[in-house]
């Protein structure tokens, strides 16, 4: 069969030109040239002449056998979940059933480049949807509010970001905050308990601590080397004369001067 009979052939019993179809069984389909010449009824050497002459390579076997082995479409799945940022070499071979160092090897066969481009990738796309969401959270918020309030006040305030960390500074002093809106309750006693946080201890000069009250914002300016090792419970209508931590409340003044801050005990 000439190659104008073939192309007639197939026009008349699958609607589309000689190459189109060729490509679509071979690229789409995986099937190999003695598969193809049993529908066009010719020999296996006639299909590798056509496929050569239109410039389509051998159907991958590779990917046949894969999806023979797990399954039809898992080609797609792997690809899929491999792509996603959130899952890893090890979420994908345990999905499959395979090792890790399999998924590597089948990463660079389908892809045609090293994992490891696509890793570094996945790690900064996992920074940057820890930060969006943490710059999204009701404390960044707050932090932002506190940061505008401070420079309203004549305050030097900046924040700097590092990874997904946020950094502090206020007059050259580095800062931690905290907030809470949840009160606790201890007897009849109303308190907002404040931590100071894992690896504050030692790692900053000031806490400003942020209790939300019914809609009304109260800020504890409590130098480090006053903050309790484990926090602090602050009852809001304190007084000097029933809570030690009652001087701090709105002590912004604190932030000003070296010499105060060490005065205080």
């Amino acid at each position: 069969m000439t190659t104008t009979e073939l192309e007639m052939y197939v026009r008349e019993q699958f609607n589309m030109g000689l190459c189109e179809f060729v490509r679509h069984k071979v690229e789409a389909e995986n099937l190999y040239d003695y598969e193809l010449a049993r529908i066009l009824n010719v020999d296996g050497a006639s299909v590798g002449t056509l496929r050569k002459a239109f410039g389509i390579k051998k159907a991958d076997g590779f990917s046949r056998r894969f999806e023979s082995a797990y399954g039809r479409g898992t080609i797609g799945t792997f690809k899929k979940m491999i792509e996603n940022p959130d899952n890893t070499l090890v979420d994908v071979a345990k999905h499959f059933g395979f090792t890790r160092e399999y998924a590597r090897q089948l990463y660079k066969k389908f892809y045609g480049c090293p994992y490891t481009e696509v890793f570094r990738e996945k790690v900064l796309a996992r920074k940057r949807k820890k930060l969006e969401a943490r710059m999204k959270s009701q404390k960044y918020v707050s932090l932002v509010k506190v940061i505008e309030k401070m420079r309203s006040l004549g305050f030097v305030a900046r924040m700097t970001i590092k990874g997904t960390a946020f950094a502090l500074f206020i007059n050259g002093y580095k800062v931690t905050f905290r907030c809470t809106s949840k009160p606790l309750f201890i007897g009849r006693n109303r308190y907002f308990r404040i931590t100071r946080g894992i690896g504050s201890n030692g790692q900053c000069d000031f806490f400003i601590c942020l209790c939300r009250d019914n809609g009304k914002s109260i800020h504890y300016v409590i130098p480090q080397h006053v903050m309790p090792r484990y926090g602090v419970c602050l009852s809001l209508d304190a007084g000097p004369g029933e809570s030690k931590y009652a001087k701090f409340k709105e002590a912004w003044h604190l932030l000003t001067h070296e010499s105060q801050t060490k005065q205080v005990s």
